[in-house]
């Protein structure tokens, strides 16, 4: 089928790779069109959304996920109603999300949930959102078994405290 005429987002609908560079070739000639990427507070019409990314992108067998409550969607929901969720999208879909919480007594905020489509890891998306956030160290809880805390140490973030369950990380950029 010839895609002749049709905008780079109309193509990359009809080969439903949304979120994705496309390098097109057209007349011998390259035409490279690379989709846009927010990062922004999720609003309530995302919602739906970002129920489903989460639902798509965690793993319940991972030891990462300690507790059901990242699986719950009323938990999503909530977050994104006390404005304690952000979102990278790209060409309308949410490709990253994180959930978290400022704790006033510790002048921290707790970084308590996130995933990261699997186009989109490896390229520092998770640090890109962070920022949008960090005026205030972020830390995050990381059961002392899990491979994230391998992922914490190779992407710059510090370590803090460790107990007999956890490691407290601490992202300061």
């Amino acid at each position: 089928m010839k895609l002749k005429n049709i905008n780079n987002k109309e193509r990359m609908k009809h080969y439903n790779v949304s979120g994705l560079s496309v390098t097109l070739i057209e007349n011998g000639q390259i035409n490279k069109g690379e989709l846009e990427m927010k990062i922004a507070l999720a609003d309530i019409p995302h919602t739906p959304q970002v129920v489903s990314f989460f639902k798509n992108n965690l793993d319940r067998n991972n030891r990462a996920i300690y507790s059901e409550e990242f699986l719950c969607p009323l938990g999503i929901k909530a977050a994104i109603k006390r404005k304690q969720m952000i979102v990278a999208i790209v060409d309308g879909q949410v490709v990253g999300a994180f959930r978290f919480y400022r704790k006033k007594t510790f002048n921290s905020i707790s970084l308590y949930q996130f995933a990261i489509n699997e186009v989109y890891r490896g390229q520092g998306l998770l640090k890109k959102m962070l920022k949008t956030i960090n005026d205030l160290p972020i830390l995050v809880l990381c059961p002392i078994g899990s491979i994230f805390n391998e992922y914490f140490y190779k992407t710059g973030w510090n370590l803090q405290e460790r107990n007999a369950e956890f490691k407290v990380w601490a992202f300061n950029d």
